[in-house]
């Protein structure tokens, strides 16, 4: 049975969608549902608690049939310990991924509501921080390519030249793994775990792209997919699905780029594309 993930936009369009119900009963048949902390902590900080609570409402009966996902932050570092302790026979599949306590969460309700305002507040500085890395670098990579023959290079060699030997997001992936284990590995030991672990390359090359769109497109060339922090670290959760669902166009473009990046095969979908694919299926309600 596939994987499937839906995003907080598509979890929105599920719940407004008039043939909800129908679409939930299809979902039983053909997928094994994920709903990541993510998902779960944007719904959290929604301010309306009807709105929030319709929106739970639609994640628990998706939970009845699929799980829920941990953090991407927690994700990468179990991937990095697993590493660590046994790199010879690291097998990334074999490093679990469920967050029961929010499965439960999501159904009982006991601190969503307690914790809405933080949540929303540290999403909110969160993305804001994200954005102005990028744009205090932005002035010296604009100036940079200016003053040279106006070439510019694509998304895909700049992800080869940060990510290879000497790469600067290759050494934040050894940051990453150095914050989670306590030791630093060098670079070699970095780019074996990256391209052994789906979900870490996926984040260093969403990160790249990020780079790319942000500071080193052209500022009069369209961008390759408007997304934020949350929408880029979501790039985690390619690894654990073969369809990808969001109704945000701009995460949508970014995220089917990372895809590329990383070689991935699989579907990232908008929500009308993705109802219209249920069509032909045999909608048993329960």
């Amino acid at each position: 049975m596939k994987k499937l993930i839906f995003d907080t936009s598509a979890i929105n369009a599920l719940a407004k969608d008039p043939d909800c119900h129908a679409i939930t009963c299809s979902l039983r048949v053909a997928y094994h549902i994920g709903i990541t902390e993510t998902v779960i902590a944007e719904v959290a900080a929604y301010a309306d608690p009807d709105k929030r609570n319709l929106l739970l409402n639609v994640i628990e009966r998706l939970l009845k049939f699929g799980m829920c996902v941990n953090p991407y932050q927690f994700i990468i570092e179990q991937q990095a310990r697993a590493y660590q302790l046994n790199p010879t026979n690291f097998d990334w599949q074999k490093v679990g991924v469920r967050f029961i306590e929010a499965e439960r969460e999501a159904v009982v309700r006991e601190i969503i509501a307690s914790v809405s305002d933080e949540t929303r507040e540290s999403l909110r500085q969160w993305n804001k921080d994200y954005g102005a890395i990028f744009a205090a670098a932005k002035p010296a990579f604009q100036a940079l390519f200016n003053s040279g023959n106006g070439v510019r290079p694509s998304l895909q060699d700049v992800a080869a030249t940060l990510l290879g030997t000497g790469g600067a997001h290759l050494a934040i992936g050894a940051s990453l793994m150095e914050r989670a284990t306590g030791t630093r590995p060098s670079e070699p030991e970095a780019r074996d775990f990256m391209e052994r672990c789906p979900p870490f390359k996926s984040l260093l090359a969403a990160l790249c792209f990020s780079q790319y769109d942000r500071c080193i497109r052209a500022e009069r060339a369209p961008s390759l997919g408007k997304a934020g922090r949350v929408d880029m670290f979501s790039a985690v959760y390619l690894a654990y699905c073969r369809v990808f669902v969001t109704e945000d166009k701009g995460q949508w473009k970014a995220l089917t780029a990372v895809a590329e990046l990383t070689g991935r095969e699989m579907q990232i979908q908008e929500y009308k594309d993705f109802k219209a694919n249920l069509i032909g299926l045999n909608i048993h309600p329960p």
